[in-house]
């Protein structure tokens, strides 16, 4: 709708938990704490909780800030209906696609790959094998604004229709506290 409340995008965040989002950037998480953990085998409990702290933080902050910036650019550039309207319809089918493509009910639409820019991709690459520190755990969870998620593109498209920094900002932050 128009208006949804920041309660009912938290729960759209929850729903994207357990979805495609967690395949995407669960992904990524589980990565970035892999690779940790081998690179500091002798850690505690605690210790080895700290990379899933800082990805999380990096996520919600990217989340935020970068929702609010899409509804600032949101305030200077409108959309007409039927750009919006072509837009939510092609996030809709990707997102089809992707929760077809988690079923493996069609085996052919494995075909389609939804992927990361190839730039962004290579700087992921590049740093996962360098030995992990706060800040690279911390701009792994950020770079999950960027992944290919339906219901994150959904929303973003959402923010940029509300054309306000602020409603943009916590938009974005009730989803990513989901």
């Amino acid at each position: 709708t128009d208006n949804m409340s920041y309660a009912f995008i938290f729960l759209i965040g929850l729903v994207a938990a357990t979805s495609t989002c967690l395949a995407v950037a669960g992904g990524l998480l589980l990565a970035v704490s892999s690779r940790f953990h081998e690179q500091n085998p002798d850690l505690n409990g605690w210790q080895k909780f700290k990379p899933h702290l800082y990805f999380n933080a990096g996520r919600i902050a990217s989340y935020t800030l970068l929702g609010g910036a899409i509804g600032a650019l949101g305030s200077v550039l409108t959309l007409s209906s039927s750009v919006t309207g072509v837009i939510t319809i092609i996030a809709s089918v990707l997102m089809i696609v992707v929760g077809l493509q988690l079923l493996g009910i069609f085996p052919w639409l494995n075909k389609i790959q939804i992927k990361m820019p190839k730039f962004i991709a290579h700087k992921v690459y590049d740093a996962s094998n360098q030995n992990l520190s706060k800040s690279s755990s911390f701009l792994f969870g950020a770079a999950t604004f960027l992944l290919p998620c339906g219901f994150t593109q959904a929303l973003q498209l959402y923010v940029l229709g509300k054309g306000s920094f602020v409603v943009g900002a916590l938009t974005m932050l009730a989803f990513s506290l989901g």
